[in-house]
């Protein structure tokens, strides 16, 4: 993948720069199943992804605390000064609000880690604090399994192979940086080779290899490239609604049996395409289709 907005539901936003993987049946009796994002696990080799600040708070409360009884709530995640703000609503005997800062990096073994050196609550001191979140963090943030958080002292890891909804990802992050209001990731767990795209363009997704479904159709050695109709880049694409930017565009077979599917952006898609039936093929283009390159 290359310069796509990728929603993998509808506060779940990632922002893939670039990204060379596998995508892994998770059942060895169903392939990879665009209809299905239980299907498969995306194992990422290397990539480059930015998260919105206001996405991981969206994921912080929908998904990580998003239980009875969670120990934190009202959760927004800011950028100050090139550090990490949070702030919120504790539980400790009573709810009292509060606010910590740190920095980000990356830990040995992929996790992101937030190491909080500035805390402060209603009507505690900052020393106390400090102890209290730190020592005992651990303790106060009693949080269910596997919700993609777990507390290390001073520092908050953060895991996004279990914070993020489905499909699942496999990878390290092996730096973290900060550029605006956005938190980059940078992963690389192993050796990929390189692919070569049917149709050069800026934003793109391609697969090749293996089984894909999709719908009622049915890849084997799968060579599909989608792309944004319009070239727009970054390309907008929805998991969930891909169905719709499917029929709304078109597709262009290739002399080597591949398939090109020109999409709609999922933010451009209007009231006509979500009403649109029929399949990828279906729709003539609007204008003259781009020259592909066999």
């Amino acid at each position: 993948m290359r310069d796509v907005s990728l929603h993998l539901d509808r506060f779940t936003v990632l922002e893939v720069r670039s990204l060379r993987g596998q995508m892994v049946p998770t059942r060895k009796d169903r392939p990879v199943t665009f209809d299905d994002v239980n299907s498969f696990v995306t194992r990422i080799g290397s990539a480059e992804i930015a998260i919105n600040v206001k996405t991981l708070s969206d994921l912080l409360n929908r998904r990580v605390f998003a239980y009875p009884g969670a120990p934190l709530k009202n959760i927004s995640v800011t950028v100050e000064r090139g550090r990490i703000k949070q702030t919120g609503t504790i539980r400790k005997v009573i709810e009292m609000p509060f606010e910590i800062e740190g920095t980000l990096d990356a830990t040995a073994t992929g996790e992101i880690r937030l190491h909080v050196d500035k805390i402060a609550a209603a009507h505690l001191p900052v020393k106390g604090l400090l102890h209290f979140f730190g020592e005992d963090l651990a303790k106060l943030i009693r949080l269910k399994q596997d919700r993609g958080l777990t507390v290390e002292g001073d520092s908050i890891l953060l895991h996004p192979d279990r914070m993020l909804p489905p499909p699942r990802i496999e990878g390290k992050v092996a730096a973290v940086r900060i550029e605006g209001d956005r938190i980059v990731l940078t992963f690389r767990s192993g050796a990929a080779k390189d692919l070569s795209v049917p149709y050069a363009t800026r934003s793109y997704m391609y697969h090749r290899g293996g089984i894909l479904r999709f719908g009622k159709l049915t890849m084997s050695d799968a060579d599909l490239e989608i792309l944004s109709d319009s070239q727009r880049t970054p390309f907008d694409f929805s998991l969930p609604d891909y169905n719709r930017q499917l029929t709304a565009g078109y597709s262009k077979n290739t002399i080597s049996h591949g398939l090109i599917v020109f999409m709609r952006d999922f933010a451009l898609l209007g009231s006509e395409d979500a009403q649109r039936v029929g399949s990828a093929g279906n729709r003539k283009p609007e204008s003259r289709p781009p020259r592909l390159q066999h």
